[in-house]
C-alpha cells in the first residue's frame, strides 16, 4: 500500500497529486500546498522510501497502477499531476496509462528529456550516508544549505529542518529513510526507458526550471521536449534550486496559478 499524506483536507476545489524526487520524502510538499489552499493536495511517497523497507517491487509500472489504485479508492476521478524531478517522469508515465483522470502535468525541474541519452547507463550504484553522531550530521546539513546563497534565510530553516529529518535513528547510527535497492531500481529504470511522452491532444503542460545548477546539455533536451511537446510553457524560476517544492515553494505555486490551474470554485470533478 502507498504511503501518501494529504493537505488542506477540509478545501473541496480540484485535487493536486504530487510525486516527489529521488531520495525525498512526500513531506518535501508542505510548503508548496501552504501556498496552495483551496486546492486538494495529496502527496505520495515514492517505492521504497520513507522506511517503507518491506516493499520488494520497485517498478514504475507497479507504482502508476497503485497510485490510480488510491486515487479510485479516495473517489478521485481526475487531477493535477505535479512531479519533482524523477517525479517529473513518473506522472508522464502515468498519464500515458490513465490519460482520462489528468487535468494537466507540471514538470518541476526534470522529465523534458531521456536520461538514457545523456548519462551512462553503467554508472556507479547510489550508495547511502551513515552517519555516527548528531552534530555530524547537523553540521553536514548546515553547510549544505548554507552553500544555497540565493536561499532566504527563511527558506533555509525549512529546508534544513526537512533534510534533518531526511535521516532516521537506527542501531545507534542516523541513516538514510530510503531503500538503496530502490535508489537504484529506480534510477536504472529511468536510464532504460524514455517516459517523456509524445503529446497527441492538448495537454496542459507546465515546465518549470531552476536557474541554478543547470548544466550544457539542458538548451538542446528543452528544445527537444518542446518538438514534441509544442503546447508546453516554460518558466525558468529566478534564484531557485534543483528541490524546488520547498527550496522556492511561493514561485512555484504562482506559477501553478497562473499558467495552470482554475478558479479551486470550478467543479471539475
Amino acid at each position: 500500500m502507498l504511503h501518501y499524506v494529504q493537505y488542506n483536507v477540509e478545501d473541496v476545489g480540484p485535487t493536486i497529486i504530487a510525486i516527489p524526487a529521488l531520495g525525498e520524502r512526500k513531506e518535501i510538499f508542505e510548503e508548496l500546498a501552504k501556498s496552495l489552499k483551496g486546492y486538494r493536495f495529496l502527496a505520495i511517497d515514492l517505492p521504497g522510501h520513507n522506511n517503507r523497507s518491506f516493499q520488494k517491487d520497485f517498478s514504475i509500472e507497479t507504482y502508476i497502477t497503485e497510485i490510480k489504485k488510491l486515487l479510485d479508492r479516495l473517489s478521485i476521478s481526475k487531477a493535477h499531476f505535479v512531479g519533482s524531478s524523477i517525479g517529473a517522469w513518473i506522472i508522464q508515465s502515468y498519464y500515458q496509462s490513465y490519460a482520462a483522470s489528468v487535468l494537466s502535468l507540471t514538470l518541476l525541474d526534470g522529465g523534458y528529456y531521456f536520461l538514457g541519452d545523456y548519462e551512462g547507463i553503467e554508472e556507479s550504484e547510489i550508495e547511502l550516508p551513515i552517519i555516527e553522531k548528531l552534530v555530524d550530521l547537523k553540521t553536514a546539513i548546515k553547510e549544505q544549505v548554507d552553500s544555497m546563497d540565493m536561499l532566504p534565510s527563511s527558506n533555509k530553516v525549512i529546508f534544513e529542518s526537512y533534510l534533518l529529518k531526511n535521516f532516521i535513528r537506527k542501531d545507534g547510527l542516523y541513516v538514510h529513510h530510503s531503500n538503496v535497492n530502490a535508489l537504484n531500481s529506480l534510477s536504472k529504470e529511468m536510464a532504460e526507458t524514455n517516459y517523456c511522452i509524445q503529446q497527441t491532444k492538448e495537454l496542459p503542460m507546465l515546465l518549470l526550471l531552476a536557474d541554478q545548477g543547470k548544466d550544457d546539455s539542458e538548451e538542446e533536451q528543452l528544445n527537444n521536449f518542446l518538438t514534441s511537446n509544442p503546447n508546453t510553457t516554460v518558466k525558468r524560476i529566478s534564484d531557485s534550486y534543483h528541490l524546488l517544492p520547498i527550496t522556492n515553494s511561493n514561485d512555484v505555486s504562482k506559477h501553478l496559478k497562473t499558467y495552470i490551474y482554475t478558479d479551486p470554485t470550478d467543479d471539475l470533478s
